[in-house]
């Protein structure tokens, strides 16, 4: 998204004028963490367009520091994200191209010692995920190949009241 796209949409915080937007995006680029994209002309002037390329990690400490509205800006952020790289591949007929491809969720009701073994499986799952990517970046690197652009999204989150679990399949 461009500085204005993200001032318009919310993410600013309240009264940061785009210029500082602006600044701030180029310094994300400068140390790697924002790529370019596009620049598309806008009343006379180029609007440039950024990608992250960077990753954030947040610990449970890290993550319960940030304010609700925070953590809010971030969820929304990362959900848009995952969701137009489903639709990205979708419309460009790569998300079913291969038949091993990987899609599944189930709703559930969970008390609270379910609650934290989910939320350690899907912590656990995502340390085992960051070592296959590291891994295979790695033999990617070595070998000069340009590898299988890929996503994996894990997600574990408390629904609204009235949504009933989803039923066991039959056997």
């Amino acid at each position: 998204m461009s500085p204005a796209e993200f001032c318009r949409d919310g993410f600013a915080p309240e009264g940061m004028e785009v210029s500082n937007v602006a600044y701030h995006f180029r310094e994300l680029a400068e140390y790697g963490a924002l790529a370019m994209v596009e620049r598309n002309e806008r009343h006379g002037s180029i609007e440039p367009v950024y990608r992250g390329v960077g990753r954030a990690y947040f610990t449970d400490l890290q993550w319960s520091e940030l304010d609700r509205d925070e953590r809010v800006r971030l969820s929304k952020t990362m959900v848009q994200g995952l969701v137009a790289r489903i639709e990205g591949a979708i419309t460009a007929d790569t998300f079913d191209s291969r038949l091993s491809r990987h899609l599944t969720w189930t709703a559930m009701r969970l008390d609270e010692q379910g609650w934290s073994e989910m939320t350690t499986a899907l912590k656990a799952t995502f340390g085992e995920l960051e070592q296959i990517r590291a891994d295979a970046e790695a033999r990617l690197d070595r070998d000069g190949e340009r590898g299988i652009p890929s996503t994996c999204g894990i997600l574990g989150f408390q629904s609204p009241d009235g949504v009933q679990p989803t039923p066991p399949p039959d056997v």
